[in-house]
């Protein structure tokens, strides 16, 4: 857990992404760099997420990504059991109120794209639940796999990380340009 919600940490997607501020004498609250970060409902309610990524493994090296199959860092997944079962334990521990869930690249984008579907399918169908579920769409997935994604999560997000195909192949070379505008 520790693993995956710390690599999470390095998707901004969420208001809190990257703070960290302890709790002082006198005081109340604190933030953490990763694990739990926040988002904004349609009425402007603010919601608290556990933000973690199904694997850190990736079959890329994109020089930008701390999760570069290149670089030595300690590699673990989830399955999607365990990540649909994380979600409810601490939604029913009022720690959360929903779930924020990223990966790096197995196998391919759509084994990935899958498994991600997985645990937004098992969430909503085996457990019931209601709560929110921010999915990040997977560069390289199948139109089919992004469409279905859009059916189980609340919000799809994609990472656009370069603006121009030169700019791309310098950073991410396993990447092409059409995977990172089709989601």
């Amino acid at each position: 857990m520790k693993i995956l919600a710390g690599a999470a940490k390095y998707d901004v997607s969420c208001a809190s992404s990257g703070t960290k501020r302890t709790n002082t004498a006198g005081g109340i609250g604190n933030a953490s760099a990763w694990g739990i970060c926040h988002s904004f409902t349609e009425d402007g309610r603010c919601v608290s997420l556990l933000k973690i990524m199904l694997s850190n493994y990736c079959i890329f090296d994109c020089a930008y990504c701390i999760n570069r199959k290149s670089n030595d860092i300690p590699r673990t997944s989830f399955t999607p059991d365990e990540i649909a079962n994380l979600t409810i334990e601490f939604y029913r521990r009022n720690y959360i109120e929903g779930l924020f869930l990223s990966s790096g690249i197995l196998r391919n984008p759509d084994h990935t794209m899958e498994q991600m579907i997985g645990v937004a399918k098992k969430l909503r169908v085996e457990h019931k639940y209601n709560g929110y579920i921010h999915l990040k769409a997977i560069p390289g997935a199948n139109q089919r796999l992004i469409t279905d994604a859009g059916r189980w999560a609340d919000r799809l997000s994609v990472n656009i990380e370069i603006p121009t195909e030169n700019n791309l192949k310098i950073l991410a070379p396993d990447k092409d340009f059409r995977s990172v505008w089709n989601p």
